[in-house]
């Protein structure tokens, strides 16, 4: 809340402004900016705000109050922007806030997808962080082109401080594939950053038939390069008994499968997300966690980790209280 503000007018406030960024960008680019005699609400869901007073050199001065209070947001979570992946498409820059990645800090490169939850834990695959150190593995948020720095403000990598696998792991039955990454910082969320919805309301839920968008900068077909580009694409998830039948192999009732004859997951898209988008709330959920397929492109569903399994277990391994959307 601003008050008792005055400051010189101008048209569009083009000499003494007070800007306000939202989003929390500190170059302003998104900020609102006011000036005259004015007083003025404004309320952000992200967890950064940036207020600046802008003056020109002839400046006759003025004077303002702002009173900023921090407040907890009850539920958010899921939101993404409207408007590697074998055969898919790029998505928008910071379409899905929540998607990140888990980067090899030697070489820079991504190894695995990942999943924001809460403002300190990633979700992966347990088999992304096999032979991998926490400090030799870095949490990618906010990216879009991995190889150009300037096409979002809002990539940052994070150091980690702890692995969390599953202790049912079963690297050779391929079964309780999930973990979790913890933030050594906390992860500042913005228009470009934000968490997952987890899926407690579909608790019950096969999502058999339903479809659900994959996401991944992994390579674009079998032992192709990788993607710079974040891609997306549509798959259907098939039912338990199906793909048991299709891939001739017992599959659980934790894991999850989905195909599509045109588009698949595949190499290094391991351990990003199979996101079910609400379509009534618009918001996205995380249903799946990329596993292992055959091949990619193949006639084989791929299997994945299904989220509503562990559930419980996420909660008990990340002590936050989350969003029940």
């Amino acid at each position: 809340q601003c008050y008792d503000m005055y400051l010189p007018s101008s048209t569009g406030c083009y000499y003494d402004k007070l800007s306000v960024s939202l989003s929390g960008d500190s170059n302003l680019a998104d900020a609102q900016q006011r000036c005259g005699t004015t007083t003025f609400n404004v309320q952000t869901s992200y967890n950064k705000l940036v207020v600046a007073l802008q003056g020109s050199t002839s400046t006759v001065g003025g004077r303002f109050r702002c009173q900023i209070t921090a407040v907890k947001i009850p539920c958010d979570c899921g939101r993404r922007k409207t408007a590697t992946i074998y055969n898919g498409f790029p998505t928008k820059a910071n379409e899905y806030p929540m998607m990140s990645a888990l980067v090899d800090v030697s070489s820079k490169e991504v190894v695995c997808g990942s999943t924001i939850v809460t403002d300190r834990h990633a979700l992966t695959a347990a088999h992304c962080l096999l032979k991998r150190t926490v400090t030799g593995t870095a949490l990618l948020v906010g990216d879009q082109n991995i190889k150009i720095g300037t096409d979002t403000p809002y990539s940052v990598v994070m150091l980690l401080s702890s692995f969390i696998s599953h202790p049912n792991y079963n690297a050779a039955a391929k079964t309780n594939d999930i973990a979790l990454v913890r933030t050594t910082n906390t992860i500042v969320f913005n228009a470009g950053v934000g968490r997952v919805c987890l899926p407690f309301r579909f608790g019950t839920s096969t999502f058999a038939g339903a479809a659900v968008t994959a996401l991944g900068w992994g390579t674009i077909d079998f032992g192709a390069p990788m993607s710079p580009e974040l891609l997306q694409t549509t798959l259907s998830v098939i039912a338990q008994t199906d793909c048991s039948t299709k891939l001739s192999r017992s599959i659980q009732a934790s894991q999850l499968c989905a195909f599509s004859s045109k588009n698949d997951t595949c190499q290094n898209d391991s351990g990003g997300p199979l996101y079910y988008i609400d379509p009534n709330s618009q918001l996205v959920y995380e249903v799946g966690i990329v596993g292992f397929g055959v091949g990619c492109g193949s006639a084989f569903p791929s299997v994945n980790t299904r989220v509503t399994s562990f559930l419980d277990w996420i909660v008990a391994n990340t002590g936050y209280t989350f969003c029940e959307k």
